[in-house]
């Protein structure tokens, strides 16, 4: 139910020159949309090339994410420092990272109470949370919902700062340093952007803040929404099982437990190809300059079940429609009138890739 060492041998070469390159790239664009985004006039410009910052700390996130894989580049300490860097403009402490994502998500994908990666609720756990926090839910698994999601609950809680409650109830030492470095960076890049207004250096008459939300806050902000669309797209769909028994969840290949929203080849090259995500999970060391190959390979074997679709907004629209809670004995998806909308486990799975109207919402 998933490739064989011999399958994907071809794909685990780590190239210096790709790795390195890929990361001087998307620096250099980085550099180049901050500026524009600073100086040009009028705001509305601005704001373009504000969000085009954004979409750079997103792809260079991508980066970051493979070299903490271990899989950018074929030397260790290379990754480490590429890594933090790569990190740096997205506020994500790099030994953090390691921890939740490698040691944490990775690991147990898909198992409650394990992995903390837009985890549903079930109707009696949903029931019993307060008001506001049922309200906070709802929001979430809205179509609306990633504009807050990641910004809240993964960055704010868990990377902003390390505490015991996320991380095993130990807090090492390297987590203390790169958060450290990580607010070094944002606080000198806060100070610098203050100071470049004052001096003149982004136009005459520029006021500080202006350059503070063109040049730091709407770029963060659009990240954290961008991260958040992707890990939703990553791990939600009517066909995606998740489970509570350990024993249970050990029998499933981890091709069962991704989804490959397929989008246009500029979309894909973008972002480094972070969506062909089921080949990333069955192999995290694939490079993502290798990603693409390796999961057209996955998507020809006859004996995995991969859930791939053509994104569009429509099929998105309706995947945040049926995914709102979880039945976790009948493993089936429910909207919040308690219909299911999922078919049963024990009944023919649909064909991928998915199409809205193909699953049809039936009663409790």
């Amino acid at each position: 139910m998933s490739f064989t060492r011999d399958e994907t041998s071809i794909f685990y070469g780590r190239s210096l020159v790709r790795g390195v390159g890929m990361f001087l790239i998307d620096c250099v664009l980085l550099c180049l949309c901050t500026w524009l985004a600073l100086t040009v006039s009028p705001w509305p410009l601005q704001a373009v090339f504000s969000f085009l910052m954004g979409t750079v700390i997103a792809s260079l996130f991508a980066i970051g994410h493979d070299a903490a894989h271990d899989s950018l580049t074929p030397h260790r300490g290379l990754n480490r420092l590429v890594g933090t860097i790569a990190f740096l403009p997205s506020m994500h402490p790099y030994s953090l990272w390691v921890k939740l994502h490698n040691l944490r998500h990775h690991m147990w994908t898909n198992l409650r109470g394990k992995d903390d990666v837009w985890v549903p609720l079930s109707p009696e756990e949903y029931a019993a949370l307060p008001a506001v926090s049922r309200g906070l839910y709802r929001f979430y698994r809205s179509v609306c919902g990633p504009l807050l999601y990641y910004l809240i609950e993964f960055w704010w809680k868990k990377f902003s700062w390390p505490t015991r409650k996320h991380y095993d109830g130990v807090v090492k030492t390297e987590y203390v340093v790169d958060t450290l470095v990580t607010w070094a960076f944002a606080i000198g890049w806060i100070a610098t952007l203050v100071h470049g207004a004052g001096a003149g250096w982004f136009g005459e008459g520029r006021p500080w803040w202006n350059a503070v939300l063109y040049g730091a806050l709407l770029p963060f902000f659009i990240w954290n929404v961008y991260s958040g669309v992707s890990i939703y797209l990553h791990h939600t769909h009517p066909k995606i099982v998740w489970y509570r028994d350990e024993a249970e969840w050990r029998q499933v290949s981890k091709a069962n437990t991704a989804v490959h929203a397929v989008f246009p080849r500029w979309v894909q090259r973008t972002f480094h190809f972070i969506q062909e995500h089921t080949a990333h999970h069955l192999r995290p060391s694939i490079p993502i300059y290798h990603l693409a190959e390796a999961q057209a390979c996955l998507e020809r074997k006859d004996d995995v079940d991969v859930v791939v679709y053509e994104w569009s907004a429509a099929r998105h629209a309706d995947i945040a429609r049926r995914c709102k809670l979880y039945d976790y004995d009948a493993k089936r998806w429910l909207d919040f009138n308690g219909r299911y909308t999922s078919p049963s486990p024990s009944r023919k799975r649909v064909a991928t890739p998915f199409s809205p109207d193909v699953l049809e919402a039936v009663a409790t």
